[in-house]
């Protein structure tokens, strides 16, 4: 997988604290089809209105899922659900705390397919929604909607919880 070259990463900055998802989300979507931020649309606005999306009972893509409170972010069946969609294939979510390497092989193995929602956050809580959109030499560049950039994680940083990623450090979920 690569990074659409028409697309500024920083188009998809998520605009609040809970809007990673979506703003991941949105990224997954125009990886993986033509769809692009509509040219001079706001894209905080598209970013909020997928979160709104993602943390409903019926989603646009006409799927049930279990409902969220907003405020929490993004949950991982949502994201799934989504690249599902995307993708037709099975997806399945894997709790990659305790087996960080384990979660590193997974992604490189999946990103010869389609891009990869990775949830890190502290060594107590999942934080953070970021995606996996290369394998690179040694390496796998996610694209941080924090900062709307994309960025390079070792593998050593990653199988050690050292992700330093939005200021987050620990691998929770990779889906």
């Amino acid at each position: 997988m690569r990074w659409p070259a028409d697309l500024d990463p920083s188009a998809l900055k998520q605009p609040d604290p809970r809007s990673c998802g979506a703003a991941s989300a949105l990224a997954a979507k125009a990886m993986l089809s033509d769809w692009r931020p509509a040219a001079g649309a706001d894209g905080a606005t598209e970013i909020k209105d997928e979160h709104r999306v993602l943390t409903s009972a019926t989603s646009a893509r006409d799927r049930f899922q279990m409902p969220w409170p907003r405020a929490l972010g993004t949950p991982p069946w949502a994201i799934v659900n989504l690249l599902r969609v995307l993708t037709g294939q099975h997806i399945a979510t894997v709790f990659a705390r305790p087996r960080p390497a384990l979660a590193y092989e997974i992604v490189r193995e999946q990103l010869a397919h389609r891009p990869v929602a990775v949830y890190i956050g502290s060594r107590w809580l999942p934080r953070h929604v970021i995606l996996a959109v290369a394998a690179m030499d040694g390496a796998i560049q996610v694209f941080d909607p924090a900062r709307g950039q994309l960025v390079r994680v070792i593998e050593e940083k990653w199988v050690d919880n050292d992700f330093d990623v939005a200021g987050w450090s620990h691998v929770w979920f990779v889906a």
